[in-house]
């Protein structure tokens, strides 16, 4: 146990490329009281991870990067065990990005008996056997925190022994960063951006999703809408940013609903608050989604926002307040919504101001952060 007023935390994940999870991790690390917390970061030695881990570094806390092939490599759990040995810590905050990853860490905590707070980014039902391993790894486990109260319920009812032991705390943002990022982006210059990353004009509409190419982020049912959009708007256009394992299936459905002209698919971009900025319209129609933390980010480049009523989404948006909520899976009611925000010329600054006031009230990372804080100090 470290005997200093500083309380050492070990944050840990196994994941193989950065989302939504690992950003929220690294605002919890930058915005934590340093005078009383001192954290380090251990993670996987892959290529794609690097640009994350430097933001860390940049910030003073040391990254731990696990000499591995994959999230099944069983050196995971000797590496960490040898660093719990050799650095004496007080917590490990395991940062579960899919309900199945992170065992070793699991494993190696339960060794030492080191305490653990568990932050489940996305949880869902496991396998049975899976399950029961899971079951198995949690008994040890001080706190589990889930990023919205939907995501809470669930947990309780996967695992109902741990009811007692499960909490929710909302994902936050560092919305002054993203104003940062915009103040020196001028009407002229975003005029000449829309062109460039869109081929877009003054006159032309930019829809925006940014979301991994997935099936759970419904992007073949917005893709589907656009048809019947561009029958009655065709000075319209959808933009993607993000990258996964959908890509060629939504390139395919593209091409065959001969939407080539009108869709683009940009892959990844850093800069997402330029992006965001320039677009008149965010749509993320999920399937299934955790939180949404993406939403967060549109707001607070002032874009009014579109999404499904789906997971933690609701509690972000309040329909006809700070935003506007569709039904999933539905490319008909889709269509037919973006088509009324458009054509009625909605005062979407209302609800952009609306979006700011809740940002800042109920979404800031430094509130985030204070709350974890009461969860370490319970341990």
């Amino acid at each position: 146990m470290n005997n200093t007023t500083q309380k050492t935390i070990l944050f840990y994940t196994d994941t193989p490329y950065v989302g939504g999870a690992e950003n929220q991790m690294y605002l919890l690390a930058k915005f934590l009281d340093k005078e009383k917390y001192k954290v380090t970061l251990i993670c996987s030695n892959y290529k794609s991870l690097d640009d994350w881990t430097s933001r860390f570094e940049s910030e003073g806390i040391e990254v731990v990067k696990l000499n591995v092939f994959h999230k099944h490599d069983p050196r995971h759990y000797f590496q960490l065990k040898e660093y719990i040995k050799r650095h004496p810590c007080d917590l490990m905050h395991i940062h579960v990005w899919n309900p199945a990853s992170c065992r070793y860490a699991f494993m190696a905590a339960n060794k030492y008996n080191l305490p653990l707070v568990v932050t489940e980014h996305d949880p869902f039902e496991l396998p049975k056997f899976k399950k029961y391993i899971k079951n198995k790894l949690m008994k040890h486990v001080q706190k589990i925190v889930t990023v919205s109260h939907s995501n809470e319920k669930l947990m309780q009812k996967l695992y109902p022994d741990l009811k007692n032991y499960t909490t929710t705390v909302l994902n936050g943002i560092d919305s002054t960063w993203f104003e940062s990022q915009l103040l020196n982006f001028s009407e002229t210059k975003m005029k000449e951006f829309r062109e460039e990353e869109f081929g877009a004009d003054d006159n032309t509409k930019v829809i925006l999703t940014v979301a991994e190419l997935h099936e759970r982020k419904g992007l073949e049912y917005l893709i589907k809408a656009m048809p019947a959009i561009l029958k009655k708007m065709d000075n319209l256009k959808l933009i993607i940013v993000g990258k996964g394992p959908q890509q060629q299936e939504l390139d395919k459905l593209i091409e065959k609903e001969n939407l080539a002209n009108n869709i683009k698919l940009l892959g990844h971009r850093k800069s997402i608050p330029k992006i965001m900025a320039s677009a008149n319209l965010f749509v993320l129609p999920s399937v299934k989604e955790a939180f949404g933390l993406v939403i967060l980010e549109a707001m607070a480049a002032w874009l009014p926002v579109l999404a499904s009523n789906v997971g933690g989404i609701p509690e972000i948006i309040e329909d006809g307040v700070n935003g506007f909520l569709i039904e999933p899976k539905n490319s008909e009611k889709l269509s037919k919504k973006i088509l009324e925000l458009f054509n009625e010329n909605f005062k979407f600054e209302e609800y952009i101001k609306n979006a700011q006031l809740i940002l800042k009230d109920k979404f800031d990372a430094k509130s985030m952060a204070k709350q974890y804080e009461e969860i370490y100090g319970e341990n």
